[in-house]
């Protein structure tokens, strides 16, 4: 039995999992609900544009620099997209999955359950736009996923879980897992900076909200209910497949939610 097989038969592994996996929903659900529950977020985008290093000719000044060197742009694009849902997986399959580290693990989840209350708190008081809003950058899309919302921008939540991503896997660093982890990680706060997806202020507000998650939470484990250890193994499995597959449908609906929308009208019977 491989290393993999071993830990998708122990049932820490699997429960702590699937709570990764719902807790990644939960923000998602959140995304969506914003669009009812966000209604009373109070724009504070023009206020913010009296701020340094906000001005247009400093946004669109980074962007065309990347663009001026497509290898660079084309890399950037690459690591941004892997940002967010990818540098979660990623941290987590190495520290649960590779590492069997429980410990370290249940920090890791108990640092994104607070990352994700804390930005989602300010979201629902007061938002920004994004740059590439803000100033309308040719080639970007201006629509809501079920990834993200235009207005979840400050504090940035792809650099606050980058943050905690780097501080938790740290005591990896001399792991070659380890360093490929902290370096992809550290090239993402860059990425969505000079493609103009995030302002300065927003790197640096999500970074900061990382650090202070961290200490905060550090030496935290979670509280399983003994409930769950009495599940059947084979039980566990069957619900760890069924929310494996449920975010790989999420993250292809994702890619182009309009697109999936005409497909799923047009399945239905015409009234």
């Amino acid at each position: 039995m491989n290393l993999l097989q071993r830990r998708l038969h122990d049932p820490e592994v699997l429960i702590r999992l699937n709570a990764f996996f719902l807790s990644y929903f939960g923000w998602i659900a959140f995304g969506v609900l914003y669009g009812i529950i966000g209604r009373w977020s109070v724009d504070v985008t023009n206020e913010f544009l009296r701020l340094p290093l906000t001005s247009r000719e400093f946004v669109v000044g980074l962007v065309e620099f990347t663009k001026g060197i497509p290898l660079m742009y084309s890399f950037f694009t690459a690591v941004y997209y892997l940002g967010f849902t990818g540098s979660i997986a990623l941290a987590v399959a190495y520290l649960l999955l590779y590492k069997g580290d429980l410990a370290a693990s249940d920090e890791l989840f108990i640092r994104y359950l607070a990352a994700y209350i804390t930005a989602g708190a300010v979201y629902l008081v007061v938002h920004i736009y994004a740059p590439h809003i803000v100033y309308n950058l040719p080639g970007y899309n201006s629509s809501n996923t079920l990834l993200t919302r235009q207005e979840f921008v400050l504090p940035s939540l792809h650099n606050t879980i980058i943050t905690i991503n780097i501080i938790t896997v740290w005591k990896y660093r001399k792991n070659l897992g380890g360093k490929a982890i902290i370096l992809v990680n550290t090239l993402i706060p860059f990425a969505t900076l000079f493609l103009g997806h995030h302002w300065i202020y927003d790197v640096l507000a999500g970074m900061a909200l990382g650090v202070l998650i961290s200490r905060v939470t550090e030496g935290k484990n979670t509280r399983i209910p003994e409930t769950l250890y009495n599940l059947e193994i084979a039980s566990l499995r069957k619900v760890t497949v069924v929310n494996f597959l449920l975010a790989v449908l999420v993250l292809i609906v994702a890619t182009s939610p309009d697109r999936w929308l005409e497909i799923i009208n047009g399945l239905l019977p015409t009234p």
